[in-house]
């Protein structure tokens, strides 16, 4: 195939690339989630956000019965924007590790979880016997005893 010099020649110049020319070196991108949090963050600034400090912790369900599940979580609302930041550090945890305190918070969109959950504790009873022993623990330490004679009214 017959290459006409003119066009190869305008081709050359045009091309900053050459054969065995200047090399051109990768950057290297340090991506860190703190610098994404502090850009997440004044972002948010724009929108004037206030910060809801009566929540405990946060779950985000997921599809394939996953929970994200945030501990200790910082909540920023920007009602008027409709922003909402949750921020803190997730876990995944499979749902049956939060449960029976996670109840209350499934919804009608979990129905089908609720059902496979349902079909696993007849398959298996012994774990819906612990479950149900850690459930009468937890309920068990946030109950004071109560004293025949002693009322909390009266204060000492």
């Amino acid at each position: 195939m017959p290459i006409d010099p003119e066009k190869l020649a305008k081709l050359q110049k045009q091309s900053s690339k050459k054969i065995g020319g200047q090399r051109i070196k990768a950057k290297k991108v340090n991506k860190s989630s703190e610098g994404d949090d502090s850009k997440v963050q004044a972002a948010l600034q724009k929108f004037n956000p206030t910060t809801l400090t009566d929540v405990a912790e946060a779950n985000f369900f997921r599809d394939n019965g996953t929970v994200l599940h945030f501990n200790r979580v910082g909540v920023q609302a920007a009602a008027a924007n409709n922003t909402y930041a949750v921020t803190g550090f997730a876990q995944e945890k499979q749902i049956t590790e939060l449960l029976p305190g996670i109840l209350t918070q499934l919804g009608a969109e979990n129905l089908e979880l609720l059902q496979k959950l349902a079909q696993s504790f007849q398959k298996n009873p012994e774990s819906l016997a612990q479950l149900s022993n850690q459930a009468k623990g937890e309920k068990e330490e946030d109950i004071p005893e109560l004293v025949e004679g002693e009322t909390f009214d009266e204060v000492e």
